[in-house]
């Protein structure tokens, strides 16, 4: 069989021209593969191209598909070798079928398999590294050179989540402790990101930092050591999270500049004090304790959960705000109590605040309505103000009575549109605070009741509080559906 002459790249085919019959017009439908004239096609292709575009598609595959793609070809059988992103975990490593079993086999199968492939690898740039699974002290000498093969191969992301599942141990006393000189040596300048997550983490003082480490996550971690004084000497970190783990406070004196975001939740802490100028999200979840962030003036939104048991108003409304006077987004969850009337007003101002929502537990005497009156503060210390949701959690039922037409001082605010008020059980001072707002904010435009409890704590059972629920309907109705509200008031039941 005759074929055309090869075609070399960048050059067209040789055609004998004599060979050329008339081109019969055929339908589409009649038109097959073999019709078409073939042609050699020669391309040359450096070697070390074709592995890089090889390496390119490996670097898109999970591992499995990676090491089933190693066996289509022979050359291909160690390309899987140099695998750029190890992820090992609990539903990966183990099959389906085997993960209901005693946990001590789960374990032995899920190292025998970790320490299988690592030995396999090569010791080359390596991207991503991931260990999830729940391990302990005594797997060390597995954990120690899995870390070593990171500082090795050079990884940028390390994962090693360690933590217990929701049955496992939380014994403090049996945690990995995390060789973090391993990965400041030589691989220290390498890493981009870090998480650790149930790890005993001892800081050495004359630790010299990571250059290029832009994310740190620390879960259920001890510390011990100054974290304050290491955080400095990664100069190029843009995000830190902190959650429950155990040191005495957060003390920064130097600035970090790139600072992003910061989170901090439960964690044991005495006092919160960062510098970072350039910090543009703040989460903050756990006890009352001193905040201080300098001077963040490009914080564009916040979130601060307070986990206590007594009345914080003034906290909140005075350290607080202090703290995040500069937020045009603000989210606070608190509690107050109702039989609590006086508090002290701020000097500060929130000028830039736009949107805040407050997550309020309310304790007390029903009738008592001083305490839940003390947010008509808001309109006076956010002048600015276009949003509020108040998600309001009651622990007790309503009592009927007449709300005070001038409980408190009037103080008009011309930018308030948006009032959302849930957990509307009918309390008299929730009548009286939806009362001012509805006469002082003078340009709303809608404002919505919902007697449903829609905060973020444990929300009481349908059954259980659809009693309070029709009676907050009821007062709602009763108390606040008036003619001078009627367009901008809606009551949902």
């Amino acid at each position: 069989m005759k074929t055309s002459a090869p075609v070399v790249c960048g050059q067209g085919p040789r055609i004998d021209r004599r060979s050329i019959k008339p081109f019969k017009m055929t339908r589409s439908k009649d038109i097959q593969l073999h019709h078409l004239p073939t042609a050699r096609v020669i391309i040359l292709v450096p070697h070390t191209l074709i592995k890089d575009v090889l390496r390119r598609i490996l670097s898109q595959l999970t591992m499995k598909e990676a090491m089933r793609m190693s066996i289509l070809s022979k050359k291909w059988r160690r390309l899987w070798k140099c695998y750029p992103k190890l992820v090992f975990t609990r539903a990966m490593m183990c099959r389906s079928n085997a993960t209901t079993g005693p946990a001590k086999p789960l374990r032995t199968r899920f190292i025998r398999g970790v320490n299988s492939i690592q030995r396999q690898l090569k010791s080359s740039n390596l991207n991503k590294f991931v260990v999830k699974f729940a391990l302990r002290k005594r797997h060390t000498p597995h954990i120690d050179r899995w870390v070593n093969f990171c500082a090795s191969s050079m990884a940028k992301h390390v994962v090693l989540d360690l933590c217990p599942g929701p049955k496992g141990s939380t014994d403090t006393d049996d945690k990995y402790s995390f060789p973090l000189h391993l990965l400041g040596a030589s691989g220290g300048s390498c890493v981009k990101s870090l998480s650790l997550g149930f790890v005993y983490l001892a800081l050495p003082p004359d630790h010299r930092g990571f250059a290029n480490l832009k994310k740190l996550s620390l879960e259920i971690v001890h510390v011990t050591g100054d974290l304050g004084r290491l955080l400095p000497k990664c100069a190029v970190l843009e995000w830190l999270s902190l959650t429950r783990c155990r040191l005495d406070e957060l003390s920064i004196g130097e600035e970090l500049s790139r600072l992003r975001c910061l989170q901090v939740k439960y964690c044991m802490l005495q006092k919160l004090h960062v510098r970072a100028p350039n910090l543009a999200m703040f989460v903050f979840a756990g006890r009352v304790i001193p905040i201080l962030l300098g001077e963040s003036v490009k914080i564009s939104e916040a979130t601060v959960d307070l986990v206590t048991s007594s009345d914080c108003f003034n906290y909140v409304f005075t350290d607080l705000v202090d703290a995040l006077s500069h937020v045009p987004s603000l989210s606070i969850g608190f509690r107050i109590e109702t039989k609590v009337i006086n508090f002290v007003k701020n000097r500060t101002m929130l000028t830039n605040l736009r949107r805040l929502v407050l997550k309020i537990d309310i304790v007390g005497s029903p009738e008592v309505t001083g305490g839940i009156l003390r947010l008509a503060y808001l309109l006076e210390l956010a002048p600015a103000l276009e949003e509020l949701v108040l998600h309001m959690h009651c622990f007790d039922s309503a009592i009927y009575g007449e709300p005070r037409e001038d409980a408190y001082q009037p103080h008009p605010h011309r930018h308030l549109k948006t009032i959302k008020m849930t957990g509307f059980y009918g309390l008299l001072g929730q009548v009286e605070l939806a009362l001012y707002l509805l006469r002082n904010a003078t340009s709303l435009e809608r404002m919505i009741i919902d007697p449903v409890v829609r905060n973020n704590w444990p929300i009481p059972p349908m059954g259980g509080a659809k009693q309070d629920i029709d009676r907050g309907t009821s007062i709602a109705l009763n108390k606040l559906s008036r003619q001078e509200f009627r367009k901008v008031l809606d009551i949902l039941y």
